[in-house]
């Protein structure tokens, strides 16, 4: 028997050595939040190597979904490389993919993917100026779909509407059977709107990245009773939080062992598992 809990981080971001600390210095300055570390991969890497002790039990990250979403058109072929290339390195990595709504190729390099052991999409619309439900964007949606590869949606902000979860919803409606990760629980800094707006689907799920440390235990659980409890996935955000942090503030939500070991673990490796064998 293992003498630790295993957890997956479904939400964490890298960059190559040389551009670490100035991409840490532009995600912190565009949430006007401090960040965590510089997101190299030695310091992800690094989060797997320590045992947490929480509330006297052993928690250990025993895999990672690693991203990168691409600001502007040229930066797609070297970012998925990237990804590739690391995930090729180190199989307890992830690799989510990215392509920019500008990108007419579009098709090829959604096609290209699993051939780079990319197994999702990462769209973050905020940093990539689009709004989620834009019509342009559909075609896209649709070459996902039917390459059965899952879009991860960045999700909410203060300042701009591009991610705001009635674009999901309105997505959603008109493609239900796309497979749709909604990251920040719907809608960092929207909660309220995505528990309102959002409708459940065996489609949709959630990961529930920068939002623990603004959130309660109540709030999380309406989400989970409203979505159903495999939908959701733990996750950081690294490198903006720490994920032995992170787990911490979820563990102390006290919930059922069976229910936290599902959000920290099972959910994601099902998922993962449905990806692979699709």
């Amino acid at each position: 028997m293992s003498d630790f809990i295993p957890v997956i981080d479904a939400h964490c971001h890298i960059f190559p050595d040389k551009i670490a600390e100035k991409s840490r210095d532009s995600v912190r300055d565009f949430y006007e939040l401090p960040m965590y570390t510089s997101g190299t991969v030695s310091h992800l890497q690094a989060e797997r190597k320590q045992i947490i002790r929480i509330q006297n039990q052993n928690y250990k990250i025993v895999r990672q979904l690693i991203c990168s979403p691409a600001v502007v058109p040229k930066q797609t072929e070297s970012i998925n490389h990237f990804i590739s290339e690391t995930v090729q390195n180190d199989s307890a990595f992830v690799g989510f993919g990215t392509i920019h709504p500008d990108n007419p190729d579009y098709e090829a390099i959604l096609s290209g993917f699993k051939q780079q052991n990319l197994i999702g999409l990462k769209l973050h619309s905020d940093f990539q100026q689009f709004n989620i439900d834009e019509s342009n964007m559909y075609p896209v949606y649709k070459t996902a779909q039917s390459l059965h590869l899952p879009v991860l949606f960045h999700m909410g902000d203060k300042k701009l509407k591009y991610s705001h979860p009635e674009k999901l919803a309105c997505l959603l409606k008109e493609m239900p059977r796309l497979t749709a990760v909604a990251a920040h629980m719907g809608g960092y800094s929207h909660w309220t709107e995505a528990l309102e707006i959002l409708k459940p689907s065996e489609y949709l799920f959630f990961d529930i990245s920068s939002t623990l440390q603004f959130i309660s235990s109540d709030l999380l659980m309406k989400f989970i009773q409203k979505f159903g409890e495999s939908q959701f996935f733990f996750g950081s955000d690294f490198p903006m939080w720490s994920p032995a942090k992170e787990l911490e503030t979820l563990v102390n939500f006290h919930y059922p062992e069976k229910l936290l070991y599902k959000l920290i673990y099972q959910n994601y490796a099902d998922f993962l598992h449905y990806q692979k064998n699709d």
